[in-house]
């Protein structure tokens, strides 16, 4: 379980810092607002397998 929380708190933090870096480059909304927002999210979505498998070789 606590795995699964650092997974998700680790991703949190590099997908927002990759969206900080790169800022919202997949246009998915013509709203700019939603699409920062859905950027984030594809963002968490890209990042989460990395993250999941750096957490699990290291706890592993």
């Amino acid at each position: 379980m606590a795995a699964a929380v650092l997974t998700i708190i680790l991703t949190f933090i590099a997908s927002g810092s990759v969206w900080l870096a790169m800022g919202p480059k997949f246009a998915l909304n013509e709203d700019e607002q939603a699409n920062g927002l859905l950027n984030l999210g594809l963002y968490f979505l890209i990042g989460l397998p990395l993250v999941f498998a750096v957490v699990f070789a290291v706890i592993g």
